[in-house]
């Protein structure tokens, strides 16, 4: 009698940076703990970097480290920057791949496994990101981020079925732990940067459209205007460490025009309503990108850590 052979699942390591409340992080972890990953995969640990963050917090990360050896936890007094928490978990990290998730996101049900999947099923893929969702509404700044998002996933999704996407999304994605050992300090835009290595590596970065994360979004123009700001001066860093820019709809603007304008046509001829908010898109997006530009000139090494936004 002939037995099927199983492979023994593959391990892999969720690395989570948080910061300042970091409120739902204990209802993040919680989650994790309880997701079913199937059979090809085994969660091997799960690093929380909690820098800044209070005791209400602190207190809850020890206690669950303490009743489950695979969750260990890092507390930083003050925040020293979302790159130094990243070389952390990436040294205590074990498996073959590494997880990574936004503090202030939250994956929807089998949203991890499904960027796992996506990962094995293809030697050729170093990375792949989950696709980001909000609360939509009807407000005009609503409006605008909801044009922004979409442009960004729907630009995402055209450069990962050409398969020359460069940029990750860092609010999930899952990298093989072989293609990072650090990432430069001070480095702000840790998604752009690893799905750049990733590609410059000769290895695909890929975008689900079934993987879901949900997203938190700035409540004030301002804090818009202040969140594009850092990263636009983000990617200018990436393009100056790896000699390529990331490849996202405002770069691909100046790449391919025609190619980015044909994609907000697309979008906007499917949800006419957003055109209202498309002159307040660009003007956003022109005084971020003058602010950024300023910031790259006089400090290279400028928002390694920034002010959060009001929720």
């Amino acid at each position: 009698m002939f037995h099927e052979q199983h492979s023994p699942p593959e391990g892999f390591t969720i690395g989570i940076c948080a910061s300042d409340s970091a409120s739902q992080l204990p209802a993040l972890l919680s989650f994790i703990r309880a997701e079913n990953f199937g059979p090809d995969f085994v969660l091997e640990r799960v690093i929380a970097v909690a820098s800044g963050c209070p005791e209400s917090v602190t207190s809850k990360l020890k206690e669950l480290a303490s009743s489950d050896q695979r969750f260990r936890t890092v507390v930083e007094p003050e925040r020293n920057g979302k790159a130094r928490a990243i070389n952390k978990i990436i040294e205590c990290s074990a498996g073959k791949y590494l997880v990574m998730l936004n503090a202030d996101a939250f994956p929807e049900v089998g949203a991890i496994r499904q960027l796992l999947t996506m990962e094995a099923s293809d030697v050729r893929i170093g990375c792949a990101s989950a696709w980001p969702v909000f609360e939509d509404g009807d407000g005009l700044l609503q409006r605008a981020l909801w044009l922004m998002w979409s442009a960004h996933s729907l630009m995402s999704l055209q450069l990962n079925h050409a398969g020359i996407s460069n940029h990750a999304c860092d609010e999930l994605l899952v990298v093989r732990s072989s293609l990072i050992k650090k990432v430069p300090a001070n480095l702000v835009n840790d998604g752009a940067y690893i799905g750049g290595l990733v590609h410059a590596q000769g290895y695909l970065v890929k975008f689900s459209t079934t993987a879901r994360v949900k997203i938190e979004v700035p409540t004030r123009l301002s804090d818009l205007i202040r969140q594009r700001q850092r990263v636009i001066f983000g990617h200018v860093q990436v393009w100056r460490k790896l000699g390529h820019p990331p490849k996202t709809i405002e770069s691909m603007l100046f790449m391919k025009p025609f190619f980015s304008v044909r994609t907000l046509v697309r979008l906007l001829s499917g949800r006419p309503r957003l055109i209202m908010a498309l002159p307040v898109v660009v003007a956003s997006e022109l005084i971020s990108t003058f602010m950024a530009s300023i910031d790259a000139i006089r400090s290279p090494e400028k928002h390694a850590v920034w002010k959060r936004t009001a929720r």
